[in-house]
């Protein structure tokens, strides 16, 4: 049976392949989509995932040297529903790159997908875990995706109805 140490490094090794592929997509995307205010909104987006990577290589070196969570100062775990999907798992999973011209549209849905990969990660380690720190960590991960998804779908329908940036 793997040690609760080796559950959480596991999960924590998933996170950050996470948050690092939303950080190179979203500096890509900030790269090449048109318009000032899409590009801020990726560029926002990769330095949060670049935060949130950093932060679990943190916990992973606490986890691996002292074999606990470290407290991270100023984080609190927030009052969230660890039981909520942001989208019914339907349909195929998308490619784990993305290939090709970045479609505005493209973009924004792949995005939604990254986050809705790392919010499930996230709560489904929170409700797993006993270790009061690590729930703490991932509950904030969860709402940080969470404030992520709801910052891409608000600007996925503004582009379809209105055909820009929120």
């Amino acid at each position: 049976m793997m040690r609760d140490t080796d559950k959480a490094l596991e999960i924590l090794t998933q996170a950050l392949d996470l948050e690092r592929r939303g950080q190179n997509f979203y500096r890509q995307a900030a790269r090449e989509v048109s318009g000032e205010k899409g590009r801020d909104v990726f560029a926002s987006l990769a330095d949060d995932e670049e935060k949130h990577a950093a932060m679990i290589e943190r916990q992973m070196r606490a986890l691996q040297e002292q074999r606990q969570y470290e407290p991270v100062p100023g984080i609190r775990a927030p009052d969230i529903d660890l039981d909520r999907r942001l989208f019914p798992p339907e349909g195929e999973t998308r490619e784990a790159e993305f290939e090709g011209d970045i479609n505005v549209l493209d973009a924004l849905h792949f995005a939604l997908d990254i986050e809705m990969r790392a919010h499930s990660l996230y709560t489904d380690a929170a409700k797993k875990t006993e270790d009061e720190e690590g729930k703490k960590l991932y509950m904030w991960l969860a709402d940080a995706e969470l404030t992520h998804f709801d910052l891409l779908m608000t600007n996925y329908e503004s582009q379809v109805t209105m055909g820009g940036w929120v």
